[in-house]
């Protein structure tokens, strides 16, 4: 074999080595964070609790009012938001996340369908900045 041909070969294999490492890299790590993606079940609980107690500390309303609350982990943030269904609205999902002091805001609102374009959403002023 000539010289030339045999280090091009060599380039060449070093060349597939190092890919091949490269994605084992990092599909190890894809799937690492697909896995934790969902957030620890434990605090996902936990920040559901937090706004229901806000939620009847500050704002009046029960638990009896809400008819569905899950605990969710943004993974592109790294931190933990609920999604709120209120039994007087069931079409509308409002979504809180906790801000720096620690106090749930008010980020989306999700609307399915919009039947009603002219009412005001209900619940829009809890949890909110602006009144």
């Amino acid at each position: 074999m000539k010289p030339k041909a045999l280090i091009t070969a060599m380039c060449v294999s070093i060349a597939t080595v190092i890919l091949i490492l490269f994605m084992y890299d990092y599909l190890g790590r894809r799937a690492a964070d697909a896995l934790n993606s969902q957030g620890e079940e434990a605090e996902r609980l936990n920040i559901r609790q937090q706004f229901l107690q806000e939620l009847s500390s500050k704002e009046q309303l029960s638990q009896a009012s809400v008819q569905q609350i899950s605990g969710h982990y943004d993974v592109k943030v790294k931190d933990y938001y609920v999604k709120v269904t209120y039994k007087d609205e069931p079409d509308v999902v409002y979504v809180y996340d906790k801000n720096a002091k620690e106090v749930f805001v008010l980020t989306h609102i999700l609307a399915e369908g919009a039947s009603k374009p002219d009412e005001p959403f209900k619940h829009k002023h809890r949890f909110s900045t602006v009144p």
